[in-house]
């Protein structure tokens, strides 16, 4: 085992242990959290496959039942990734038709199954018999589109179930990450098969398509493991340490003024009752830029803009169920600035650690 190889099992057991961290997390979205752990227990799982393909270990009897393993985490990329998505941008549950995602993997078990059910001597001379092998097409060439196809199709599909969601703008950054990291990989992946294909490169010389998913796994390994105040909202400007405020003109004097002119602003005028309120509309009113407005937020409250704002939101919800028992809860997350039910409920058990419910039923029971 060469050094290149002891380094791809490095990042293999990195990805690992950062996946079963993620399914111990207890803070945020359970679920996310689990989804975005399989996606990169797959990935450590297919680095582990390759070095023992590359140190030739995987024909050997210890290691011999892994044969044709490797497929599970081609198949399951895409779908377990847009299930992430879809659940980070949605905050709803996976329904019975989500499980059409898993079909091909489905489909690949039923395939190998005779290879996987069979005895190690029997797999040894399953993968000397040339029928088998041209039976289960693992090398042909459209066995190896449908995978590049199924691929494309999932980007795709994630790109466009982000972009037609309303998430901010600090969440959408994250998931655009993760997604142009999934499609570094399929283009790694896919360009892989093609020179191999036309026969401008040996097929034991994969490399790059390991160092693409040794990218991946260090940019989720810095913002989920070192920095994982990104999955709570907070901007990227705040979490990685070189990207700064560099040159905005705004002086800490300045800065300092410009907030207290916020809280006023906040204070008196009130402008989070406007459901629709945006960080562009909040400078506009303070005749700021939009770079300054979110520094001062980012700086003096160490909040994103949608906590800044759901903060107040929160606060006067609390002050309207405290003040009058006539109030219900649907009076008064829409008369405190939020437009629907499970943004309220969310932010309100995020600051409070109760819901709105409990919230209620232990003012009427004080009262």
């Amino acid at each position: 085992m060469n050094f290149w190889e002891i380094l791809f099992l490095f990042f293999s057991f990195q990805a690992a242990l950062l996946a079963f961290l993620f399914f111990l997390k207890k803070k945020g979205d359970t679920l996310a959290n689990v989804l975005l752990g399989i996606y990169l227990l797959l990935f450590a799982y297919n680095i582990f496959f390759n070095v023992l393909y590359w140190s030739k270990k995987l024909y050997t009897r210890e290691y011999i039942s892994l044969m044709y393993t490797n497929i599970t985490p081609w198949i399951l990329y895409g779908p377990v990734l847009f299930l992430y998505v879809k659940r980070v941008v949605t905050q709803k549950r996976l329904k019975l038709l989500d499980g059409l995602h898993i079909l091909p993997f489905i489909l690949y078990l039923i395939n190998y199954s005779p290879f996987f059910l069979a005895k190690v001597n029997e797999k040894i001379t399953l993968l000397q018999t040339e029928e088998w092998s041209d039976r289960l097409y693992y090398y042909s060439p459209h066995f190896v589109k449908l995978f590049i196809t199924i691929m494309l199709f999932y980007f795709v599909l994630i790109l466009s179930t982000i972009r037609n969601k309303l998430v901010s703008a600090n969440q959408k950054k994250w998931l655009n990450w993760l997604t142009l990291s999934y499609f570094g990989y399929v283009l790694s992946f896919s360009s892989y098969f093609v020179l191999q294909f036309y026969g401008y490169i040996e097929i034991g010389y994969d490399y790059f398509i390991g160092y693409a998913m040794i990218f991946f796994i260090g940019i989720v390994s810095y913002f989920g493991f070192l920095q994982p105040e990104i999955f709570n909202g907070l901007p990227v400007e705040k979490i990685i340490p070189f990207v700064k405020y560099k040159k905005t003109g705004l002086t800490k004097n300045h800065s300092k003024e410009l907030k207290f002119r916020l809280e006023n602003f906040m204070h008196n005028e009130k402008p989070f009752l406007n459901n629709e309120l945006r960080l562009d509309d909040l400078a506009s009113k303070l005749n700021l830029s939009r770079h300054h407005m979110s520094q001062v937020i980012n700086e003096h409250f160490d909040r994103s803009f949608f906590d800044f704002i759901n903060k107040y939101r929160i606060d006067e919800a609390k002050k309207m169920l405290s003040e009058n028992d006539e109030f219900t809860i649907t009076d008064v997350l829409y008369s405190s600035g939020f437009n629907n039910r499970v943004s309220f409920y969310k932010a309100f058990k995020k600051f409070n650690g109760i819901t709105p419910t409990e919230f209620k039923a232990l003012q009427e029971k004080a009262s």
